[in-house]
């Protein structure tokens, strides 16, 4: 079964198996990609059926701001509800900012949206490191610190010189131990 649109009633259907199952136990968890879903409702609207019929979905696409690649929105409007196949699962929303949640309709399906407005696209996180290593980049400077600056990884004697915090930590520490007779 497809994603199908009711148009006299303006209710959009998404039944399971149209979208990836996550996790199937202990609960039984799905994701839907709202690029795909908006790309399906888009289809649906120009057949011949949709043509005549107000559009489903405002589309904002990616955008690119200061270096940073912002998440698309998606935006379920004119009255469009949308209805998941009922059951005993739950629904992650992904790939976009979106109004679905808003206009579900409740059946026994839990709805998971993650809207955000700091929101960017996955595929950033997903990029090779190496793609970040030119010169005079962060990626670079982090890639060349390797373990620097990592107090949990770094010995003791080198951050106690005078006047360092590590300094004022390990005298704390020693007075501590003293006190409470472990030294």
């Amino acid at each position: 079964m497809a994603i199908t649109v009711n148009w006299p009633t303006g209710v959009i259907s998404v039944p399971k198996a149209e979208m990836t199952l996550v996790q199937s136990a202990p609960i039984e968890i799905r994701e839907l990609n709202i690029n795909t879903f908006r790309l399906t409702l888009k289809d649906l609207e120009d057949d011949a059926e949709g043509q005549v019929w107000s559009t489903t979905h405002n589309h904002n696409t990616t955008v690119a701001v200061g270096g940073v690649t912002l998440a698309r929105v998606v935006e379920i409007i004119n009255g469009y509800t949308v209805t998941f196949e009922d059951g005993s699962y739950a629904v992650n929303l992904v790939g976009a900012n979106s109004n679905i949640a808003d206009v579900v309709n409740l059946n026994t399906v839990s709805i998971r949206a993650a809207n955000s407005a700091g929101l960017i696209q996955a595929v950033i996180w997903d990029e090779p490191i190496a793609d970040h290593l030119t010169a005079g980049t962060t990626g670079k400077a982090l890639s060349d610190a390797g373990g620097a600056g990592n107090p949990w990884g770094s010995p003791i004697t080198g951050n106690t010189d005078a006047g360092t915090f590590g300094e004022l930590v390990g005298k704390k520490l020693l007075t501590i131990a003293k006190f409470l007779g472990l030294k």
